[in-house]
């Protein structure tokens, strides 16, 4: 599909709450007054509230709104009115899904070439989903140098190609990076493009707080969808380097992130809610040491994987980085040695990237073909959470799916 030209470059809408949101927007020149209109309807007539953009907006142009106020369990219509006039072009919409029983659906993708306008972001549109989940490589740049401009580049061609900016105005989004849109090939906490990483990601993403801090440190954080807590992890800009030993000193997560990860688990559980712990890498294969995923970091993940096992957590994977889609219902998840740990995981990719598989194995089999993506589908009736865990291509057919049920 063509988007129609206007005076907004692109926006889009994050933050996931029951009763707000936060939407990020760029134009296309310098304008006097700029406001975000949340309305009831399509057609913007029945508005809700009006955010004036924040003095002046960043240096680049980049305009952040925070919208409070918003009713659990409602459709809200947005965009933003330039110098009095209200731009339709880039009209967008957002749901909110109440804090407690609620049935919702999460598409899920990652891995996407630069500047991809592929169908399968027309696909992903087409399920209708409450929210789609970016799992890292959103563009595959691998910028290797601290240089802001870069990352902002990068972020414009994303968000201004068609098919991605109609599916982000169709529902709102979440996003955690991972190497290639982080820094160079397997990255981590020494590349050279941290800081400027973490400083656009601010600028340019709805994101809602983060655990790291609003102006500087990883960028994992925490939301709740229904009676699902979503735990993103930044899994590049605290990690040891890979080459490290393998031992309890060695962390993909950081010493204060895994804290805090393992807080919010247990907070969950004595919430009732169900724990998706979101992982750019993969978490099944065979412990490697120097590996880029959770199989060169086994001693930290054997660690969390006991903590689930002994704590009781609630918990399904939602994964990125391998070029597959591929599903576990649990056999193969557990490396706490104790038998008890096992929790389905889901990987969801790539979006047009070319196929691979890495890891496993996978009890319902691993799909290695592009423009692929999952959905997350969850029914809850108050009592028990059934949670639907299904891999897709970009035809809408069908590759591999299991439902799984919760009493939290």
């Amino acid at each position: 599909m063509r988007l129609p030209d206007g005076p907004v470059r692109w926006i889009w809408a994050g933050a996931p709450s029951p009763t707000g949101a936060r939407v990020t927007a760029r134009l296309q020149e310098p304008a006097g007054r700029v406001r975000l209109v949340v309305a009831r309807d399509a057609a913007l007539s029945e508005r809700v509230t009006t955010v004036d953009a924040p003095g002046g907006g960043a240096e680049e142009g980049v305009l952040a709104f925070d919208v409070r106020g918003l009713r659990p369990g409602r459709e809200y219509h947005y965009a933003l009115e330039v110098d009095g006039a209200l731009d339709r072009t880039r009209a967008g919409r957002l749901r909110t899904v109440p804090a407690r029983a609620a049935d919702f659906r999460v598409a899920i993708g990652g891995c996407a070439r630069v500047g991809s306008n592929g169908a399968v972001f027309d696909a992903i549109r087409a399920t209708d989903p409450d929210l789609y989940l970016i799992l890292g490589d959103m563009y595959y740049a691998d910028i290797e140098t601290d240089d802001p401009e870069r990352f902002r580049d990068m972020y414009d061609v994303t968000l201004t190609r068609d098919a991605q900016q109609a599916l982000l105005l169709s529902t709102r989004a979440a996003y955690i990076w991972d190497d290639h849109d982080y820094g160079p090939n397997d990255a981590g906490s020494s590349s050279p493009t941290r800081d400027a990483a973490r400083a656009v990601y601010r600028e340019y993403v709805p994101h809602g707080p983060l655990a790291g801090g609003a102006r500087t440190g990883p960028v994992n954080q925490a939301f709740t969808l229904g009676r699902v807590r979503f735990l993103l992890m930044d899994l590049r800009s605290e990690r040891s380097d890979a080459a490290a030993p393998d031992d309890a000193r060695k962390s993909m997560l950081g010493a204060v992130q895994r804290g805090w990860l393992e807080g919010e688990m247990l907070r969950a559980r004595d919430r009732g809610q169900v724990v998706a712990l979101v992982s750019s890498v993969p978490w099944i294969s065979p412990a490697s040491p120097g590996a880029d995923d959770w199989a060169g970091y086994s001693t930290e993940r054997a660690a969390l994987s006991r903590f689930v096992a002994r704590e009781r957590i609630p918990a399904v994977m939602l994964a990125g980085d391998a070029h597959m889609v591929a599903l576990d219902d649990g056999s193969h998840s557990d490396y706490s040695g104790t038998g008890h740990a096992g929790f389905p995981v889901l990987h969801s990719a790539p979006l047009d990237r070319h196929g691979s598989i890495k890891g496993g194995p996978y009890s319902g089999g691993a799909f290695d073909g592009s423009g692929q993506f999952g959905t997350m589908t969850v029914r809850d009736d108050g009592r028990r959470l059934e949670i639907a865990l299904e891999g897709w291509n970009h035809t809408g057919a069908r590759l591999v799916g299991q439902t799984f049920t919760f009493v939290p």
